[in-house]
């Protein structure tokens, strides 16, 4: 949709206005498979560009993604669309409308065929041979294109379980590495509650809502370990990108 569309995503314009600096940004797994040539594009145009790259279980990110996946299928969603249309795609809101009118029967039903049980090991096997999710495990390929365009000092590397296990120092990481003062960082998260640094939000953690089991949601980590044999498959493929 071109660089001017891309800008007025960010509302910089109501910046201008405001008496306190703010960090534009976003987020999205698609950005470190990026050809290189549009990477040198994005380093063109935003040359000081501050990336930040959150390096996950190989396991846990494909399994992860291909739950996502099928949830989206099931959805009527194909890969790289959306479920608000931001591709201009109407069908998109059309099954986002047909949706809304199904019955909650209906609703548990859709969730029992989005839920990983419903497919054999042969079809996550499957998948993760597939580009999409082969070319995303393949961590060190792709960073390299990154660092070809941008300064070490520019790319922050996250072990994703440092959100876990310690997230404020992860948000303290963060937030001086985007340019707020390290004072000014450290006043920042010190006045973050727990509750507020422990947040998590992300459509893929749960795979079965609690809404249509009666029971507590169950992450897509526990229901792998219930899949002892699928999940060894998954470590054998994905062992020589963890070298």
């Amino acid at each position: 949709k071109g660089f001017e569309w891309y800008i007025r995503q960010f509302g910089y314009h109501s910046q201008k206005a405001s008496a306190v600096a703010l960090h534009y940004g976003e987020i999205t797994p698609c950005y470190v498979v990026l050809p290189e040539t549009t990477i040198a594009e994005i380093h063109k145009c935003f040359p000081n560009l501050k990336i930040i790259f959150v390096a996950r279980d190989l396991v846990d990110r494909a399994w992860s993604a291909m739950i996502m996946e099928l949830r989206d299928q099931t959805m009527g969603l194909s890969a790289g669309e959306f479920a608000d249309g931001v591709t201009g795609n109407t069908s998109n809101n059309s099954n986002a409308n047909k949706r809304a009118k199904l019955s909650a029967a209906q609703q548990r039903r859709l969730e029992q065929q989005s839920s990983p049980s419903s497919q054999p090991d042969s079809y996550f096997r499957d998948r993760l041979r597939d580009a999409t999710h082969d070319s995303r495990s393949n961590y060190a390929k792709h960073l390299i294109n990154w660092y070809k365009y941008f300064p070490s000092s520019s790319i922050l590397l996250i072990d994703y379980r440092e959100i876990e296990s310690n997230p404020r120092d992860v948000l303290l990481k963060v937030v001086m590495h985007i340019g707020v003062e390290e004072e000014k960082a450290k006043q920042f998260i010190a006045s973050l509650n727990d509750d507020e640094v422990g947040q998590r939000i992300n459509a893929a953690t749960t795979s079965v809502s609690s809404a249509s089991t009666g029971s507590s949601p169950t992450s897509s980590h526990q229901l792998l370990t219930k899949r002892p044999m699928l999940k060894k498959q998954l470590e054998k493929y994905l062992q020589p990108y963890a070298r």
